[in-house]
């Protein structure tokens, strides 16, 4: 490697260290003998690159002091974009890409605009030819070409504006770009551009300047997003809970409050302290036809309706097999209507056995003791 190369590699790892923090806090570089032993170079190539780090005002020099970085604040400009890819999974990195992406294409369609506007068939017909070149190279070519004849139908297109300050311009979002160009040019090229360049030969061939306002950002921008996201991806957004999860306890207390949470299960009058009937209503009369049968008959809706009644306090029906007991009622409960028979369970017992052997007997035509 020669003197030249030698010194544009520490010139890159200076900038590494500047871009990355890796400077002292107070942005003082060490001693010159210091860090040409740390890059195994003479202090000569060292000088050189902290020179070209002054001209691009990364860092400042005085006569009789140690080199000092500048702060990324203030250093930090169109043409030093490069400084701020070292670092390509920062979102500010991608946020300054992406701003000099749009900055690019706002000039490129303004230029083409002036140019349909007001110059001759002969500019035009060089313009259209440049824009050709462009899509052949997308296709054919390179990231490397490709990028090199997009930044001459940009200078191209300024000068037939007759714009200079776009031609700096032009010359520093170019700098800029070749800050990057390592990381840029693998991804230029390709079919987003090819389909840009088509349309902006075919406005500029035309005049047409609706077609240019509307369809060309819109392809720029697809092109650039490309890029954009291979270079630096967006950051994955976090994985919001479900929120299913907010509603679990409303649901619990719901089906606490609910007697019946079957549709074919029927709500059945519970005798209360007031006196009011703990069993399901009976037909009056069972037909006497078969005794057995109507035995059966009448004991089955009887004990349906017990089984439906204390599906409300927590027991369930036979056929459903065995549950556990629910929680003793709270007080949200009681203010909804729950009422669970606790002390006088065994006294309701009790009236209602002797209420069902009369009733049973009576049907059946037998003595009631």
């Amino acid at each position: 490697m020669g003197r030249g190369g030698l010194v544009a590699y520490v010139e890159a790892q200076l900038e590494r260290d500047i871009a990355l923090g890796r400077v002292h806090p107070s942005g003082q570089f060490g001693p010159e003998a210091k860090l040409a032993r740390r890059f195994n170079v003479c202090r000569g190539t060292l000088r050189e690159a902290l020179r070209r780090l002054a001209a691009r005002g990364l860092v400042v020099q005085h006569p009789g002091r140690r080199t000092r970085a500048v702060a990324m604040d203030e250093s930090l400009t169109l043409e030093n974009l490069g400084l701020a890819m070292h670092d390509m999974r920062s979102p500010n990195a991608r946020w300054l890409l992406a701003g000099y992406f749009s900055l690019r294409r706002q000039v490129l369609v303004e230029l083409l605009a002036d140019c349909c506007a007001k110059a001759s068939d002969l500019d035009l017909d060089r313009l259209r030819y440049t824009c050709f070149q462009l899509q052949d190279a997308a296709r054919w070519e390179d990231g490397t070409y490709c990028a090199q004849v997009e930044f001459e139908l940009l200078r191209l297109a300024a000068r037939v504006a007759d714009r200079p300050g776009h031609v700096l311009l032009v010359q520093s979002l170019h700098r800029a770009f070749l800050g990057g160009a390592a990381r840029l040019q693998p991804f230029m090229g390709g079919e987003a551009l090819r389909e840009w360049a088509l349309c902006a030969m075919r406005v500029v061939s035309e005049r047409d300047t609706q077609a240019l306002q509307h369809e060309l950002p819109a392809l720029l921008k697809a092109c650039d997003e490309r890029v954009l996201n291979a270079v630096a991806p967006a950051p994955k957004e976090p994985v919001s809970p479900s929120p299913e999860g907010h509603h679990e306890p409303a649901t619990r207390d719901t089906e606490v409050l609910e007697v019946s949470a079957r549709p074919d299960e029927k709500a059945t009058p519970v005798e209360s302290d007031s006196g009011m009937s703990l069993i399901p209503a009976l037909p009056e009369r069972v037909p006497s036809e078969s005794g057995g049968t109507c035995a059966e008959a009448v004991m089955g809706t009887v004990l349906g309706g017990v089984s439906d009644g204390r599906a409300g306090s927590g027991a369930s029906c036979p056929e459903d097999g065995l549950q556990p007991e629910a929680p003793p009622a709270s007080n949200r409960e009681r203010t909804h209507g729950v009422n669970h028979p606790r002390e006088g369970g065994l006294l309701h017992v009790g009236r209602w056995a002797s209420r069902l052997w009369r009733l049973i007997a009576h049907s059946l035509g037998l003595p009631a003791s």
